[in-house]
This record gives C-alpha cells, sequence and structure tokens, in this order.
C-alpha cells in the first residue's frame, strides 16, 4: 500500500508469487470493469471484496493490490478477513516520494505502465493515513533487501 510508483503493484506480485496467495489487484478489476469516477470506484472495491471473500471460501490466501490510502478502506479489508477467519496485514511501502516522483518522471518517457491522472494522485496524496501497529503493519522500503525481507514472512 502506498502511492502509484511506489513500487507496490511489483512488491504485491512477488509478495503473492512467495506466498503461493491469489493476487487481486485494483489497477487490473479497474480495466476490466471499464468504470470511471467514484461510482467506478466504489464497484471494483466492492467486486475486489468478493474475489477476496472468494478465495478466502476457497481456503486461498490473498495479496491485495490496491493503495488504501485511508484507514476506513483497510478496515473495511480486515472485516472480509475476519468474516472468513484470516488475519489482514497491511503491507506499507515506505518510499520516500522523491524516489516514487522520479520513477513517475522515468514512466513519462518509457511508457512501461498506464500513467496517473495528476489529480488523481493528488487527492490520494492528501486523503493518506498512515498505518499504524493496530493494523498488524509490516513495512517495506526502499533500503530493504527484497529476498532477505520475503524470507522473513
Amino acid at each position: 500500500m502506498r502511492l502509484a510508483f511506489s513500487g507496490k503493484t511489483t512488491l504485491a506480485k512477488k509478495i503473492a508469487e512467495h506466498t503461493g496467495s491469489t493476487l487481486i489487484a485494483f489497477d487490473q478489476l479497474w480495466l476490466e470493469l471499464e468504470k470511471e469516477g467514484d461510482e467506478g470506484w466504489r464497484l471494483v472495491r466492492s467486486v475486489a471484496k468478493e474475489r477476496i471473500a472468494e478465495s478466502f471460501k476457497n481456503s486461498r490466501s490473498v495479496v491485495y493490490d490496491d493503495v488504501n490510502v485511508r484507514r476506513e478502506h483497510r478496515e473495511e479489508l480486515r472485516e472480509v478477513a475476519t468474516q472468513h477467519g484470516a488475519i489482514a496485514v497491511v503491507v506499507y511501502v515506505d518510499m520516500p516520494l522523491a524516489i516514487r516522483e522520479e520513477r513517475e518522471k522515468e514512466n513519462l518517457l518509457m511508457k512501461r505502465r498506464h500513467d496517473v491522472d495528476p489529480v488523481n494522485a493528488k487527492k490520494a496524496l492528501d486523503q493518506f493515513e498512515e498505518p499504524g501497529p493496530p493494523e498488524h503493519v509490516i513495512v517495506f522500503s526502499s533500503e530493504n533487501n527484497l529476498e532477505e525481507w520475503l524470507g522473513k514472512l
């Protein structure tokens, strides 16, 4: 969880691969459902929660790749996990804004992934609530060695 270009999707894929978990990604659902605006955002979150619940019903752990800027969004997902006897963990990608901004600029040139609307990026940054201890937080930072970090999961 963190802002665009922080590395959360790459990390989510690595975690899912390492743990054998189902990967559910907000961006992928957004494109799949072809929605826009706040209505689309709510629909995508609803579908994501349904798919997460379905994975739990099939005894599969889930890695959910999303920004989840607000504590209440993370709490909704925690409730889904609790309802299915699972433990929710927040992976906080603690990436300096300077690195994130550099990656965004690089993407404008290289086009390795879709661009992020600056208005939406600013909105996410303004609404961001850093996760705290009651949320079962695991931190990943640019200083971590990915393989060593994964080995501790």
